[in-house]
This record gives C-alpha cells, structure tokens and sequence, in this order.
C-alpha cells in the first residue's frame, strides 16, 4: 500500500510547515517553531483549478488531512498564499516571482482520442534518455511524470531572477527530449504551476530512491543543448570549431571569485563548460586536466582534485559535443561578466554546415553506427519485460541483422556488439559448448524488468546489472528502496510525542 503522505511530504521537501500554526491536532506538549516557511495550493477538481478556487495550505498536516479530496496541487512551494474574497474560495500567489523552491519538474503527457500511448512508452524513452521520473501518474487525460530533486533548487531575486530562468532552460530541454519521441508531450504548460496531486487510483510506479540532482539536471540539459546546436541531420561541420579560442573561455579562466550559491551556476558548472569546450576543440584530455585544476587552485574556494578529474573525465566521455552558447550566457551573466556582445563572445564560424555525402539507401555499405542501431532495434523487439534475456548463436544474430536484405558482415557484428557492451547499451554473455552461444539483453529491457515486475525477479537482475553496468549509478539507485512504502503516517502522534516526529 502507497503511503500518500510520505510522497508528498518527500516531494515538498520541508517547505511548508510540519504541523498547522493554529488548531493542530497533533502539535507537542514541546513545541518548537518552525521558522518562516512557505505555501502551497491545492484544488478540488480542474473546474475548480480552472475557475481559481482552491485553498492555501501551509502545512503537512493540512495536507494530509485534504489530500484524499483534491485533485490537483503545487508540488512546487511559494513564499506565500492568500485568498482574493471574504469568503476565502479563490486563491491567488501561485505566480513564479513568488516561488520560494522548485522541488520538481513535471511533464504532462496529453492522451487524446486515438492515441495508444501507454506508461511503458514513456518509460523507454525515459531510459534512453538517461533520465527516468521518480513519480509517474496516470491522469483522466494522459500521465504525469515527476522528476523530483534530491533537494529543492531555491529561488532568488538576484539577477532578475536567474535561477528560476536556469531551472526552466532545464525543464524546456526536459519537455523537448521527450517530445522528440513522444508526441503527446504538453509543451505549452506552465513550467513550475499546478499539477495532479498523487493519489492511491493514480500511482503507476514510485521510486523515492530515483530523485534527481539538480546539478547533474543541468549537466544534462547542457548536453540535450549541444545537440540541437550540433547534431543535425545529414549535415556536418565545415571545419572544426575551437572553442577554447573564443572569449568566452579567457573571461571565465580569469575569474577567480566564482564559487556557487542557492540558485546560482557555480564552479562545477563553470569547469564542466571549459571542459566541454577543450573537448570540442581536440585538446587531450589530460592538458584539459592539468588546466582545470590550475583554473580550480586559483579558485577563492577551490573543489576537491578528484571532483574536478570527475568532471573532466564527464565532459570527454563522447556523450557531449561542445559548450552551448546557451548557458555560457548565463553563466557570463550569473557572475555578471557579459560586458562584450555575442558576436565578440562566439566564434562567427560556430555553425558553418555543410552537407553529408551521402544517404544510406544510396550507399553500398552501411557504417558501423547504423548496424549498433539495427541490433538494439532487434533485440528491444525481441525482449519482453518478463524474460529479458535473448540467446542466439552467432550465426543466428547475423541472419537476423539485416539491411536492404543484406546480413551484417560477421566483423561489423563482432565490433558492434563490442562497443554496444563498451557503451553499457548490451548486456552480453557467451556460453560455451552445446547448446550455447551468445546471451544479450538490452540495457533498456533490464531497467524495464526492474521497474515493471515484483521484488523476487528485481532481486534476480539486480548483481548482473551492477557487474555489467557499475558506472550507471541510476540502475542501482532502483534497487535501493522498494517500489512501495509500508503505510506509517508521518503524522504518528505517538512518535511526535516521543519526540521523533
């Protein structure tokens, strides 16, 4: 059974109240204030959300005790809430200057007539992304997915406002990725508002161990924007773009005062950018290195040596192109260097394109990128959630890896197969002797296994993922608590009593 109470308490991260300041039922005889905290806004149905009517809830306890009638919520938290009349029926604060943390970003998934998407599709393209919700509802129109943050992103007034504007550069590349693949993604709503309340008749799947680091969120954004500046389709770049040659990248160097504050770009953002754009400029790794931690030990407060080797061992791990002119914006005008204008700032030739040779139907050969794509394309066809794993001998992968009818050569499939497993896209084992051959599951159908089915068979996968997949710490993170929690209210007056609540 789904305890409502820790989910949404878990979601809100403590940034309203425990208890309710006046006529709680379950405040201490010792009563410690709680100091200033904000407010949220629930709804009794999408009229009601709609028409503006709901109410201001302050506290977890109010929460609790309304959760089972409401419909719709504020997962994200405001300095504060009030009420437009005397009658206290329409609300108003639920603006984004007033937000006080994001706790979440939230997709909407809109079903409508004749659509067949279903939680499974989301799920794998969540896993492709490398970014699975914590939280994912099935609404009356579609689902929502919850990705929830490890800790709440606070909001400042400083530079107009900035750090709500990081939060929804991350939340519009989280809505486009997936838009990429699901076309049913709402991307006209409003990015931290009103959501679907979690309730025990919408819950698809919960796992308060897969919350998201707002750090690593933007990191990836970071990525999801070199892809759309670099990765188009059937073109190339004219010649390579140096990177660490433009400006941008001295003005940053030279800065020695950045460090990092609630809300703010700091130093992991500033190295992870450099190093990026060392990457897309061919520099080796190890002279990126060796800058870095020049850059970081000039640093007033400078990160620990191997943080900043993480880092750079990030940014040149092929999953990235080059830095985004995006955020090195705001990371100019976050410590409030962006004096010069762009074209100053970027090189003129940052998107000199020219077009591909040729198309694959009009070649003779295929590349080795494509003949990866037709076996993942072949072995998620064949997985199924319950029985993952596929055996073939060699002999018959190949004849069913196929192009235009022609089978892969045996040595695009042996060095396919062997970067696949480099990558952590395949999982591959050979069993020898009669009866043997080649055992593969995908990456994704592990993950879907894991997430779909009952404990015993999580407990099954769950040594061979972390053998074969130790660097993806998402996987093991969906082994760390179970799918659902045991149903102890956080509102025990027993326990407040003993002083534990």
């Amino acid at each position: 059974m789904l305890n409502l109470d820790e989910i949404c308490n878990e979601i809100l991260h403590g940034g309203i109240r425990k208890m309710k300041f006046k006529n709680s039922k379950i405040q201490s005889i010792i009563y410690t204030p709680e100091g200033a905290k904000g407010a949220i806004f629930g709804f009794r149905s999408k009229k009601h959300m709609i028409d503006g009517r709901g109410i201001v809830l302050t506290s977890e306890e109010g929460l609790s005790e309304n959760a089972d009638r409401l419909t719709h919520w504020t997962p994200n938290v405001y300095q504060y809430g009030s009420y437009t009349d005397e009658q206290r029926l329409f609300v108003k604060g639920h603006s984004e200057k007033n937000l006080k943390q994001i706790n979440c970003f939230v997709l909407d998934f809109d079903k409508p007539a004749g659509s067949e998407l279903s939680d499974q599709d989301i799920l794998d393209v969540a896993i492709d992304l490398d970014l699975i919700p914590t939280l994912l509802l099935e609404t009356p129109g579609g689902y929502q997915a919850y990705f929830i943050l490890e800790n709440p992103w606070f909001i400042s007034k400083k530079n107009d406002y900035q750090s709500i504007r990081i939060a929804k550069l991350v939340s519009q590349n989280l809505r486009k990725s997936f838009a990429a693949k699901i076309l049913e993604v709402d991307l006209g709503c409003n990015h931290f508002g009103i959501a679907r309340i979690p309730r025990t008749d919408n819950v698809v799947y919960y796992y308060p161990a897969l919350t998201h680091d707002m750090q690593d969120l933007i990191a990836w954004s970071m990525a999801q924007e070199t892809e759309a500046t670099y990765a188009r389709p059937n073109l190339q770049v004219l010649k390579p773009v140096k990177q660490i040659q433009e400006k941008w990248v001295d003005i940053l160097l030279k800065n020695p005062g950045i460090v990092g504050e609630k809300g703010k770009f700091g130093r992991n953002n500033v190295i992870f950018t450099l190093a990026l754009a060392y990457y897309a400029s061919d520099v080796d790794q190890e002279r990126c290195n060796d800058d870095m931690d020049f850059f970081n030990s000039n640093l007033t407060r400078p990160l620990k040596a191997c943080e900043v080797n993480r880092i750079v061992k990030s940014a040149y791990s092929g999953n990235y192109q080059g830095a985004s002119t995006v955020y090195v914006s705001e990371l100019l005008a976050n410590w409030s260097l962006e004096s010069l204008s762009d074209t100053q700032l970027f090189s003129k030739n940052r998107n000199g394109w020219v077009k591909f040779k040729k198309d694959r139907a009009e070649r003779k050969h295929s590349h080795l990128r494509e003949w990866k794509q037709d076996i993942l394309a072949f072995l998620e066809k064949e997985c199924v959630t319950y029985r993952p794993e596929l055996q073939f001998t060699k002999q018959e992968l190949q004849a069913n890896i196929k192009y235009r009818e022609k089978e892969i050569p045996k040595r695009s499939l042996d060095a396919a197969l062997k970067e696949l497993v480099a990558e952590g896209k395949i999982y591959l084992q050979v069993k020898a002797g009669r009866g043997g051959g080649l055992i593969l599951s995908t990456r994704k159908a592990l993950i879907r296994t894991v997430i779909k089915t009952n404990q015993v068979v999580k407990d099954a996968y769950k040594e061979a993922i972390r053998t074969f997949f130790p660097e993806a710490r998402m996987l093991t993170k969906l082994f760390e608590l179970p799918r659902t929690i045991t149903p102890v209210s956080l509102f025990d007056t027993k326990e407040i009593r003993a002083g534990t609540g």
